[in-house]
């Protein structure tokens, strides 16, 4: 269950307390819904102000699946003030996260993963041993396909939380 479960959940980012990052080598963070409004270059004072604080005392690097990021990576990196890492695999890839901690020489159980989506974002860190923490989506103006993976994946959680209360209590 550790592989589908987030190591921690918060309301949004700005909650997640800085001791969870103080030994880390890396953070990952994801882009939409967790940082910047979907599919969009538009980032909320609060997350943005709360970014760049941890972004100057900790390394950090963003990424996201979304198919429009090479568009507006500049700027998103411009407003963020961090590198998007951009690449052909997608989260949850093994492959990924490799390339991820031989470019930033990050030691993996020293890495925290941070996204809105536990098949994604935290699937991609616990499957490679990372820490994990899960927010939720500030915003609700996201694609059909985005709203139905998020409807699917609570379901499917749900049924997942069910069926281990029962085996495991």
């Amino acid at each position: 269950m550790k592989t589908i479960f987030p190591d921690y959940e918060f309301q949004n980012v700005t909650k997640i307390p800085e001791s969870l990052l103080s030994d880390k080598d890396l953070i990952i963070f994801d882009i939409d819904n967790t940082l910047v409004y979907p599919e969009t270059i538009e980032v909320r004072t609060d997350i943005q102000e709360w970014f760049k604080r941890i972004n100057k005392k900790y390394k950090c690097v963003c990424f996201s699946n979304s198919l429009t990021i090479k568009k507006r990576q500049k700027d998103i990196e411009s407003k963020l003030g961090c590198e998007l890492f951009i690449s052909k695999n997608k989260k949850p890839s093994k492959r990924l996260f490799e390339k991820i901690v031989k470019n930033y020489n990050a030691n993996p159980k020293k890495i925290v993963v941070i996204g809105d989506f536990m098949l994604t974002d935290v699937l991609f860190g616990n499957r490679n041993g990372a820490t994990t923490i899960l927010v939720k989506p500030f915003s609700s103006l996201e694609s059909r396909k985005i709203k139905f993976f998020r409807v699917f994946e609570n379901f499917l959680f749900k049924i997942i939380k069910k069926l281990k209360s029962f085996f495991y209590s």
